[in-house]
């Protein structure tokens, strides 16, 4: 892994960090019941307005490490399995100590298409395109690029910001149409950019920017009384999209030594997936909260502070609650391999594999 890698890494576990701390936020209850004016409000939003980035972010990570590589379909088996792991379990936890409806049963054994998880499902779709975008990212000059993703932007973010409409297929950023220009805008990240020290403080400047703009928003949206408040705290707005660009810039140029930490961030980010499907599955999501009683400490003065340090636990126990499914995933892995499915799902693969194999000839920028 390149040491840039392990830049990215870090992004990867901030960002699932500022996931969790909006979840206690929002599932928690507490910003719905902060006073306005009060210090507390203005932490709170001053959180969620740095943190617009997360989802945005992962989605650029998987496109990044993706673009220009052939398509491996058991990474598309493991993501699976995994999603279904925690789908199955938690659902059967749950039947047994505070009961399940028969809905439950089905949204728990189809996680994916039942959209358990809204992330894993997109996310699904997007991995299965990302082969395709790939074949156009690495046939397309440089120019060409720069005005797809022009476009992309007008259609998906600032005509929606105008009209307010899902004219083109993104109405908050959560929609696969937005996946797929982001995996595509890190493509170009990757494939048309070059280091350079000096980018890591434009992309720092230009985070801290955009993110206090979005604050800015909220505020002057309550003043003026509009309804829309937190408009800017779409994935999709412009000013959510400029703060993910420059921090993915930031990260992507920032000086990163090699130390003996290394192996602890890679494990660490390996597991972010884990911890958001543990702690945002619908069926326990304000339970998790209500455990720490986030809600009944909205009202005092140290309440964003003890829903920072809440998320910090929430993100420690989930983190190793994932490596120890990993590690009981390797072992069972091994009597898997013996088995006639796993050749099966093998020779399924590598057809697979071989189908949307990527041409290795790469245009001129």
């Amino acid at each position: 892994m390149k040491k840039r890698q392990v830049n990215f890494e870090l992004l990867r576990i901030l960002c699932m960090y500022m996931i969790v701390v909006g979840h206690c936020l929002f599932h928690g209850r507490v910003t719905a019941k902060l006073g306005y004016g009060t210090v507390n409000y203005f932490l709170s939003y001053l959180i969620q307005s740095f943190s617009v980035v997360h989802v945005n972010c992962f989605v650029m990570l998987a496109g990044y490490f993706s673009i220009d590589r052939d398509f491996q379909t058991q990474r598309l088996l493991r993501f699976w399995r995994q999603v279904a792991f925690y789908s199955v379990v938690i659902y059967l936890t749950c039947g047994i100590s505070i009961g399940v409806t028969g809905a439950d049963v089905i949204k728990a054994i189809f996680p994916i298409s039942s959209n358990t998880y809204w992330f894993a499902s997109v996310y699904m779709g997007l991995t299965l395109l990302m082969p395709f975008a790939g074949m156009l990212a690495v046939r397309l000059r440089k120019k060409q690029y720069q005005c797809l993703l022009v476009l992309l932007a007008l259609f998906l973010s600032v005509n929606h910001m105008i009209f307010r409409v899902n004219t083109y297929g993104s109405y908050v950023g959560r929609e696969l149409s937005w996946f797929l220009f982001l995996a595509l805008l890190a493509g170009y990240v990757k494939l048309h950019t070059r280091a350079d020290r000096r980018y890591f403080w434009y992309g720092l400047f230009g985070y801290i920017s955009a993110s206090l703009m979005v604050l800015a928003s909220v505020y002057l949206s309550v003043r003026l009384h509009q309804e829309d408040i937190g408009y800017f705290l779409n994935y999709n707005s412009p000013l959510a999209l400029a703060a993910t660009c420059s921090l993915f810039l930031c990260v992507k140029n920032m000086s990163w030594k090699e130390s003996r930490l290394d192996g602890v961030i890679r494990k660490t980010a390996g597991a972010a997936f884990g911890v958001y499907l543990i702690h945002d599955n619908y069926l326990i999501r304000y339970l998790v909260w209500d455990m720490f009683r986030a809600s009944k400490v909205a009202r005092t003065h140290w309440a964003v502070i003890y829903a920072v340090l809440a998320a910090v636990i929430v993100y420690v126990v989930c983190t190793c609650l994932e490596l120890l499914r990993q590690w009981v995933f390797q072992k069972a892995g091994s009597w898997y391999a013996r088995s006639a499915l796993y050749r099966s799902e093998q020779r399924f693969c590598v057809r697979l594999n071989e189908l949307l194999k990527m041409s290795e000839n790469h245009p001129e920028s």
